[in-house]
């Protein structure tokens, strides 16, 4: 099978997509019509323009978590066989999410200390789940709020207690956003729901930068003590408020590692060569 790769992969997938396939790179001369799956990442852009060179095309093999750069629609439509596997960085960006909770709390004194305050999570999937489970053990209360209903016991086991989006922006100390990209989700974040956040408080985004209204968010930074942000933005790299470390979240060796070598495992599965 000739397989297109189109994205750089962890060493370790890259090997096992090698031992496996013929395996294309971009950068070669090839003929469309002869490859039965292309492997990328959330870089490169794959629907149906694309998509339609390929007329041979059976499996898309996502290595990243996300799927924008896809048209999933157009993929049903054609019966092409996608191969993803979701959750393979949510520890990293959770452990992020934690590392700008800390850095904004300690970089200015006098420092403030996460015991007894409240973090507001919007988005309670699986990052959401995690960031939960890491703040157990600094005392702090923990409130949430997701479209999707939660399961009680995990809910009883986290600490957590669910709320109205509005309810958890008003009531947080620190408020940690972990939503998906989709068309309910764009901007959701705005001045709307900055005007409802507490004066001197923290806020974090380690989601895509199209959850929040960039325009909204430089309108009130001077609300915040500190603003902790995972997205691609020029604009607020250099407030003296902001962290923002670019959209690296995701790009632990761990989390590269699992992002890439699970879909592939999942192809071989799926052609039953493992």
């Amino acid at each position: 099978m000739k397989v297109l790769q189109l994205d750089k992969l962890h060493d370790e997938a890259q090997k096992l997509l090698e031992s496996n396939f013929e395996v294309i790179k971009k950068s070669d001369s090839y003929d469309a019509n002869e490859i039965e799956a292309v492997v990328l990442r959330t870089f490169s852009e794959f629907k149906k323009e694309r998509m339609d060179k390929f007329s041979n095309l059976k499996y898309i093999v996502q290595c990243s978590v996300g799927v924008d750069n896809l048209d999933l629609d157009e993929i049903s439509k054609r019966s092409i066989k996608l191969m993803h596997v979701a959750g393979t960085n949510s520890n990293s960006v959770a452990e992020h999410t934690m590392y700008l909770m800390l850095s904004l709390f300690r970089s200015k004194a006098p420092f403030f200390e996460l015991k007894g305050k409240t973090v507001g999570i919007v988005g309670f999937g699986q990052i959401g789940k995690i960031v939960a489970r890491k703040l157990l053990g600094f005392e702090c209360k923990v409130i949430a709020f997701d479209v999707i209903e939660q399961d009680r016991a995990v809910l009883d086991e986290l600490g957590v207690e669910m709320h109205d989006m509005a309810y958890v922006l008003e009531k947080s100390d620190v408020v940690s956003v972990h939503v998906p990209l989709n068309k309910y989700t764009k901007n959701l974040i705005g001045s709307k729901e900055f005007d409802l956040m507490k004066e001197g408080s923290f806020f974090i985004n380690t989601s895509r930068s199209e959850i929040v209204d960039e325009n909204a968010l430089l309108g009130n930074l001077d609300k915040f003590r500190g603003v902790g942000l995972d997205v691609d933005s020029e604009n607020l790299n250099k407030k003296e408020k902001v962290i923002n470390t670019m959209h690296v979240a995701a790009q632990g060796e761990d989390s590269f590692r699992l992002q890439c070598v699970k879909p592939i495992e999942k192809f071989l599965k799926e052609i039953g060569k493992i």
